[in-house]
């Protein structure tokens, strides 16, 4: 299931929230621009919050800059400002972020698909299957999520039941991907003339395309809630 952001907003504090050490934190420092991605470590005495030093940042001098953190703690997607108090590389590169007085947090709550529009190809597991349908054919995605996706196309697909491959290619944090997918058609429903939608169910995936789809799926996601920025 994705999660969906609510449209209310409050401010709790740092404690209260208490986020999972090694939980992902997006730094974006406004002089210079730059953007980091680090790991939550923990914090000194409500005194200050301490995330991993990315390696590309080691001979920047960024101690007194501010930055904006975005960071997950349970089911709250938080975002607070702050300045870098001190970098530190021993006993490892670390960094001393100023501790928040509040942090503003969106409660998620969970929703079945994301809308996404892209081309994919469609093949039907069984050749003759395939050749009779008119497969392999280029349809496209009308929402996708961590167990499936929804698929328009101007024909029927299979039938309920049937096994189909899906590949895909995308864009993930800069890198190419193609996966091909097997899936299990759930349900096939002409919406208008000519207008087919499909559901169809991720079926077997292997644990590295689990992993990419889940990463996709979720940029997908951010991207859709405004969350993802181009870095400088």
């Amino acid at each position: 299931m994705i999660r969906q952001l609510s449209s209310s907003q409050t401010a709790l504090s740092f404690t209260e929230l208490n986020p999972e050490p090694g939980v992902k934190m997006t730094l974006s420092f406004q002089s210079p621009r730059k953007s980091f991605t680090v790991n939550y470590i923990g914090v000194k005495s409500d005194a200050s919050v301490i995330c991993s030093m990315p390696k590309v940042a080691a001979s920047l001098n960024l101690e007194g800059q501010r930055l904006t953190v975005k960071m997950m703690a349970g089911n709250r997607m938080c975002a607070f400002s702050c300045r870098l108090i001190k970098s530190f590389v021993h006993p490892y590169p670390h960094w001393h972020l100023e501790y928040p007085s509040v942090v503003n947090h969106h409660t998620v709550r969970y929703h079945p698909r994301i809308p996404v529009n892209m081309a994919v190809s469609v093949d039907h597991q069984d050749e003759q299957q395939g050749i009779h349908l008119g497969l392999p054919r280029i349809v496209h995605t009308r929402d996708i999520s961590l167990e499936g996706m929804g698929l328009e196309s101007p024909v029927p697909l299979g039938q309920v039941g049937d096994e189909l491959f899906v590949t895909m290619r995308f864009d993930l944090n800069g890198l190419d991907q193609v996966l091909l997918l097997a899936v299990q058609l759930q349900n096939v429903e002409e919406v208008e003339l000519g207008v087919f939608l499909h559901g169809v169910k991720f079926d077997h995936m292997e644990e590295d395309s689990a992993l990419i789809m889940t990463a996709f799926v979720y940029q997908c996601y951010l991207s859709e809630l405004g969350y993802l920025h181009e870095h400088p």
